[in-house]
């Protein structure tokens, strides 16, 4: 063989190895993960790679919404820096916004960025934990959450509350991570914290090691249907894709023995 047939033959083994390897799925344990991300530099770099054209699962969580009934208002739980709600925003010119997160630095942000981007009329933020939500029960009409479920200290509790505070026949749409992801994603992400943080020279969150902690420690799909499962939701379903995964529950309009 010539010297390009071999380099040829290698390039196709290592493509084959990489398609294979990378379509399996991670089998790791789970690692907690903080929080609230509460230093501001952090703060800073989180909203900075959030407006990123990278960042483009807000944008696919917003297209998601479209496909159910949206009135009312939107409660985000772990809203961050307020990106999400600032999409929604511009998407549905009446629903009244709420975002809620355990984190004042991150209030503070969210607040700036919808009064910088004339918005700051539209939403209202809240302090407040995934398992206690500051509301009165059955006040709310849709309930959404991105890349904030692997953060929350008890999900069980947490979606628990969330159907507490749901209006009957109110919903929820949770996005998050998936550690069972395939093994291509992960080293996406892994590449993308330890390379491309480093080139645009983001350094507070490659310290806390995000995003590659975030996806350590999130849930697998069946970790979340058996959450999900003793949950007061009766009525749910996931849908898991590559590193991902869309959690969505409705609200019974009568009362059942799983919840009010």
């Amino acid at each position: 063989m010539t010297p390009l047939e071999i380099a040829g033959l290698i390039l196709l083994v290592a493509l084959f190895l990489i398609l294979v390897l990378g379509s399996m799925r991670l089998k790791i344990p789970r690692k907690s993960s903080f929080q609230g991300i509460v230093d501001p530099e952090a703060v800073e770099e989180y909203d900075r790679v959030s407006r990123m054209p990278q960042f483009w699962l807000l944008k696919s969580f917003v297209k998601k919404l479209e496909i159910y009934t949206v009135e009312g208002s939107i409660t985000d739980v772990g809203c961050g820096s307020g990106i999400l709600l600032g999409l929604i925003a511009k998407e549905w010119s009446t629903i009244k916004l709420v975002g809620v997160d355990i984190s004042k630095e991150m209030l503070e942000r969210a607040r700036a960025n919808f009064e910088s981007s004339g918005l700051g009329g539209r939403a209202e933020f809240k302090e407040g934990s995934s398992d206690r939500l500051p509301f009165e029960d059955q006040t709310q009409d849709f309930v959404v959450s991105t890349l904030s479920l692997h953060h929350w200290a008890d999900p069980e509790s947490a979606f628990n509350e969330i159907h507490r505070v749901l209006k009957p026949g109110g919903k929820m749409l949770v996005l998050d991570l998936r550690r069972d992801a395939r093994r291509v994603f992960f080293w996406l992400v892994w590449f993308g914290q330890n390379v491309a943080f480093r080139i645009i020279g983001l350094v507070a969150l490659r310290r806390v090691n995000e995003p590659t902690g975030s996806l350590l420690a999130s849930y697998t799909s069946q970790e979340i249907t058996d959450i999900m499962s003793k949950a007061s939701f009766s009525n749910w379903k996931i849908d898991a894709k590559l590193g991902w995964m869309y959690i969505y529950g409705v609200k019974s309009t009568i009362k059942t023995e799983k919840g009010k």
